[in-house]
């Protein structure tokens, strides 16, 4: 069966957070998310007006995902990828990259044009080469910090 690209719907959320579930349980991040985490972030990323988000799927089954925000900054509109996935059995084929250029021509048909889409990834992870092959660079002056809420 081909696998068809479409935006994401309520419908694909039980399918795209088995896809994160999978994706995400090995290495490197080795990370176990519970079916109702898996589904409760996306169901959050994809609550808000200006959410977009995209599926890879091969009939039922979701075999990549990706979700975000698309941002105003001064007289710019961003795209913020808050979560990116391709299931580990169709990793390093191709899906990856095929699901970036298919989320870019969604962008580029939005209403008013998205100048780029950034990311937070981990440094030294797989993510970042796959990232720099699909043209995304570093970005030199940011720095991503992160607080406790309870901070003294």
């Amino acid at each position: 069966m081909p696998v068809v690209f479409h935006p994401m719907t309520e419908a694909d959320y039980p399918a795209s957070a088995r896809e994160l579930m999978a994706a995400f349980a090995v290495e490197p991040w080795c990370e176990s998310w519970t079916y109702e985490q898996a589904f409760g972030r996306i169901e959050e990323i994809m609550s808000a007006r200006v959410s977009r988000g995209f599926v890879a799927m091969d009939g039922e089954r979701c075999l990549s995902m990706l979700c975000g925000r698309i941002m105003t900054y001064l007289d710019k509109k961003l795209f913020y990828i808050d979560e990116f996935s391709v299931h580990p059995s169709h990793q390093r084929q191709g899906l990856g990259s095929r699901m970036l250029a298919y989320v870019r021509s969604e962008l580029q048909a939005e209403p008013v044009p998205i100048s780029h889409m950034s990311l937070i990834t981990e440094r030294g992870f797989p993510s970042v080469a796959f990232y720099e092959k699909n043209g995304f660079v570093e970005l030199k002056n940011e720095l991503t910090m992160a607080g406790y809420v309870n901070w003294p």
